[in-house]
């Protein structure tokens, strides 16, 4: 199992590496290259003169394969993203305000697409085919195509104006521990995150109960008389559970996707909206920094989700064992 891990971690590493030099690379394409801050800070005072002085006293002039050293050692031990100059702030400080409030939206999110989408898909497998198979089904494809934007306006539409009147937006400020002070106003989007991704993991765990079903092992539990709940619940579960744990670490990308999403529509300050509103002011280190962040809560989710599976799934280990 520590060769497993082991393994899974220097794979990450790889990735990590690859991610951070393509993104120190992709701000030489943008206009004016990689004397685009010069220009954003400098205005109409951006002669050629005052340019190259301004890129001289911060570094921006020095090789490539200097300035990327220096990026890569920053970044990896002292977790440095670099600085934004429109704010006059460091990346990390900046992304450190709105971290929490995303992290804990994402994360409630992730909670209750777990307890609500694996019972769905296997009372689905166990019932294939009836009624209530096809209701869930095709309700978790108008979930899986309908975009993010439309969900959140529909759910204010018939939550904020016409029944229950939840609030529309959470309060605003960056408190991480607001959505613990006044959970009422989270109700809508965070059951909008839920709703996107219930449709997706459900569907998965339908079909992975399914492909367990019709396996020898199952087949032979019935034939010595297990009842149909034991050969399900004892038999079947854990071995279905080995894709989804897989899909649940995936997700995440597809979690701080949605948020972008939803904290845009919904007006909360999170790191979405903060995504946003760097793209449209051409912040590009914010935005950068938070493609990096984003990056390591994905490998950390794959991670996790890598150790797990080889708890459940102990044929993983003994083939990490057996290298």
């Amino acid at each position: 199992m520590f060769a497993y891990i082991l393994r899974r971690l220097g794979q990450s590493l790889i990735v990590l590496i690859i991610v951070i030099i393509f993104t120190f690379t992709l701000p030489y394409f943008q206009p004016h290259g990689i004397l685009a801050p010069a220009y954003a800070v400098l205005g109409a005072r951006s002669t050629p003169y005052n340019v190259h002085v301004w890129a001289f006293q911060h570094g921006l002039l020095e090789p490539y394969w200097t300035r990327l050293w220096n990026y890569v050692t920053q970044l990896l031990f002292h977790f440095n993203l670099g600085y934004s100059y429109k704010q006059t702030l460091p990346v990390t400080t900046i992304i450190g305000l709105y971290v929490p409030r995303t992290v804990w939206l994402a994360l409630s999110a992730l909670i209750f697409t777990v307890i609500i989408a694996i019972p769905l898909g296997i009372f689905q497998a166990s019932r294939r085919n009836t009624v209530i198979d096809y209701v869930a089904t095709g309700t978790a494809f108008v979930l899986y195509g309908i975009p993010a934007f439309l969900l959140c306006i529909l759910v204010i539409d018939a939550f904020g104006f016409h029944s229950f009147h939840l609030p529309i937006s959470p309060p605003e400020g960056v408190a991480p521990w607001a959505i613990f002070t006044d959970p009422k106003a989270f109700i809508l989007p965070v059951g909008c995150l839920t709703l996107l991704s219930i449709a997706a993991i459900s569907r998965f765990m339908r079909g992975s109960v399914l492909e367990v079903l019709v396996q020898d092992y199952v087949r032979t539990a019935r034939a010595k008389g297990c009842s149909p709940m034991r050969v399900l619940w004892r038999h079947s579960l854990r071995n279905a559970l080995g894709p989804i744990v897989t899909i649940l670490g995936v997700s995440i990308p597809t979690l701080f996707g949605g948020a972008l999403i939803i904290e845009s529509v919904f007006n909360y300050s999170g790191l979405g909206l903060q995504t946003l509103n760097a793209a449209l002011n051409f912040d590009v280190p914010i935005v950068l920094g938070i493609t990096i962040l984003v990056t390591i809560f994905t490998l950390l989710g794959n991670l996790a989700a890598d150790i797990v599976l080889g708890i459940v799934d102990p044929r993983l280990r003994i083939g990490a064992s057996s290298k």
